[in-house]
């Protein structure tokens, strides 16, 4: 074939689509040498990159170390010496009755579980009212990355004589009656640690709009809302409006969530149902979870470079004795050191519902549940290798008569000790009592036994002769007082406990 017959014949075929495709897939043929100048580039890139990571790893833990500062654990009180600010005397300016011995020992303290193991008070304060709302006490264990946050209900009765009525003596008035600031905090702090027998190392007093600034600023939570919540105050300013269901939720729909207690009449909490409101243990419930789920998220690692944002917003929402340094170094403890949110338990105080009566009204508040208490104390919440027992905690309950008791056997306000009376109406002229009613002469005897109960002073009193002797005797601390059982509360903690006053 003649050159020019080769030259028509593989321009025909060039223009051949099949051809060009073939072409196209068949990979180019490199030399060895590059080959490996190809192979270089790539390491190059993947270098570079490297490279950029590690300055922008370094460049964080410059920052963070610069702003981070590990907290030193305050000395507790030793024996004898104050644990906080003086209870105030009672109305009558008498000194408080006592049972003669330090019924009340020191506060636990000493060696601690572990190396690094902190435990905080935060409570959240209402503006307009002064009152604590929110009250939580957390121990975080560093070193082995455990965390548990319980809340203590803000209608918790204490043993106070700080100032007189019952209402005054709920846990979430103690911050106001002793005047906010440094001293409320610290009245606070001794109160608390009248419930968990060891004062918390650190406080923090958040402003609750610290929540929704924080929501924001790390991008949003999701959160499956558990109800329907609806509910229009013109005066306080305050609309809420949450739909049930799960979503992302920025800084406002989590300040509702916190703020909400119950809809407005006729707004089911969930549809098909007349209910409208919560308890506040419920609403404890609501707001433990929604911190679980703001915590998830605070917890990944990109939040470290927003570091100069959350120090803002701690400057300007947060009251502490912990500098932000320090708060810092319990973030990045918790991101560095892997703390997961199944790690952070979320639990609230054991215990019950009382009442107590009030110039012919009931006034409730809630009181602890000693063994389950002291139990979550323990297992959870107590730093120190030493125990926390009762002898540790003044804590208040109702007894059978209607009357009010602590575990130390006096009340800082003793005519709580009373049964309240009632009023009676005047009873209406009869005529001769029927067979078998009992005369003003007769003796009227029941199966209670007599005594037992407060006296005026404040303690509790021997029982009184002619009692049947208790079938089970127990060793007893001469003038402690024990619990026994009481019959007519016989499924409740310390409800169904009367404390009997020994001489032996």
């Amino acid at each position: 074939m003649s050159d020019q017959s080769r030259k028509i014949n593989e321009e025909g075929h060039s223009h051949g689509e099949p051809g060009k495709r073939l072409e196209k897939r068949i990979p180019p043929i490199l030399t060895a040498a590059q080959l490996r100048k190809k192979k270089e580039k790539r390491i190059m890139i993947l270098m570079i990159a490297l490279a950029a990571v590690m300055v922008i790893a370094a460049v964080a833990v410059v920052l963070v170390n610069r702003w981070v500062k590990k907290p030193t654990i305050p000395t507790p009180p030793g024996p004898g010496q104050s644990q906080g600010v003086e209870q105030s005397p009672s109305p009558d300016a008498t000194p408080e009755p006592t049972l003669g011995f330090e019924a009340v020992e020191p506060k636990v303290g000493g060696e601690r579980k572990s190396e690094d193991i902190f435990t905080v008070l935060i409570f959240g304060s209402d503006v307009a009212s002064g009152l604590t709302d929110t009250m939580m006490v957390a121990t975080y264990d560093v070193t082995n990355q455990r965390a548990t946050v319980m809340s203590l209900p803000r209608d918790t009765l204490i043993n106070s004589s700080a100032k007189p009525g019952i209402d005054a003596k709920k846990l979430n008035a103690v911050y106001n009656v002793y005047g906010k600031g440094d001293s409320g905090v610290e009245a606070l702090k001794t109160e608390v640690s009248e419930l968990v027998g060891f004062v918390p190392d650190f406080y923090v007093r958040i402003d609750w709009e610290l929540v929704g600034e924080m929501v924001d600023a790390i991008g949003g939570v999701w959160f499956d809302n558990p109800y329907h919540m609806e509910y229009y105050d013109p005066a306080q300013d305050l609309e809420i409006y949450q739909e049930q269901g799960y979503r992302q939720m920025m800084g406002r729909d989590a300040m509702m969530i916190v703020r909400w207690r119950h809809n407005n009449p006729g707004v089911p909490i969930k549809p098909g149902s007349t209910v409208t409101s919560v308890g506040d243990l419920e609403r404890l419930n609501v707001q433990h979870a929604f911190l679980k789920a703001v915590l998830k998220q605070t917890l990944q690692i990109q939040n470290l470079f927003r570091i100069g944002q959350l120090i803002d917003l701690f400057n300007s929402r947060v009251e502490s004795d912990l500098d932000v340094e320090e708060m810092l170094w319990f973030a990045q403890s918790a991101v560095f050191g892997g703390l997961q949110v199944d790690d952070v338990e979320f639990c609230t105080m054991p215990n019950a519902l009382g009442s107590y009566g009030v110039a012919g009204q009931s006034r409730s508040f809630v009181y602890p549940l000693q063994n389950e208490l002291l139990t979550l104390i323990n297992e959870k919440l107590n730093p120190y290798v030493e125990q926390v027992t009762i002898r540790q905690l003044d804590l208040m309950s109702p007894a059978g008569d209607g009357s009010l008791r602590s575990s130390t056997g006096r009340l800082a306000e003793p005519s709580l000790g009373y049964p309240p009376v009632a009023d009676t109406p005047e009873p209406a002229e009869s005529g001769p009592l029927e067979s078998g009613e009992p005369s003003e002469s007769d003796p009227v005897t029941s199966g209670e036994p007599s005594g037992g109960g407060p006296g005026p002073d404040g303690t509790a009193q021997p029982d009184q002769p002619g009692q049947p002797a208790d079938p089970d005797p127990v060793e007893t601390i001469p003038g402690w007082l024990l619990p026994q059982n009481n019959a007519s509360d016989p499924g409740g903690d310390t409800a169904g406990m009367d404390w009997g006053y020994t001489t032996d």
